[in-house]
């Protein structure tokens, strides 16, 4: 259950920006996933969120992030020279959802997941 909350909130956080817990607390249950304001703010910290002026977001990627995209069950994060190792062992930290794993360069990083729709949520997300 876990697992399927925190891909919902990486959905959720991908489609529009989210400023509350009360507010994603609500955006999941409209998705069916009954939850409290107290295991939301367990699945902030566990995901590594802070909340900025535009909303929650992952802070490590957003940092050092040039560009991202994605193929099926694939996606392809470029990073500013040198920092892929860093923000792939912070992907890898997280345990998140749809991500089976990492490989790093040393400006590209390639993220495997499940399925199609685990790669688009992820990619919403660092989009966001």
């Amino acid at each position: 259950m876990k697992q399927k909350r925190h891909l919902a909130i990486l959905t959720v956080l991908g489609e529009r920006p989210v400023h509350t817990q009360q507010e994603l607390t609500d955006a999941l249950t409209s998705m069916g996933l009954e939850t409290t304001q107290a295991t939301v703010s367990r699945d902030i910290q566990e995901l590594g969120l802070v909340r900025t002026r535009s909303g929650y977001r992952p802070v490590i990627f957003t940092d050092y992030i040039t560009g991202v995209d994605s193929v099926q069950f694939l996606t392809v994060v470029r990073t500013a020279v040198g920092c892929a190792n860093l923000v792939a062992r912070a992907i890898d930290e997280r345990d998140l959802p749809g991500v089976l794993g990492t490989v790093a360069g040393d400006d590209t990083i390639i993220v495997v997941h499940p399925d199609p729709d685990s790669a688009r949520a992820f990619t919403n997300f660092l989009h966001g």
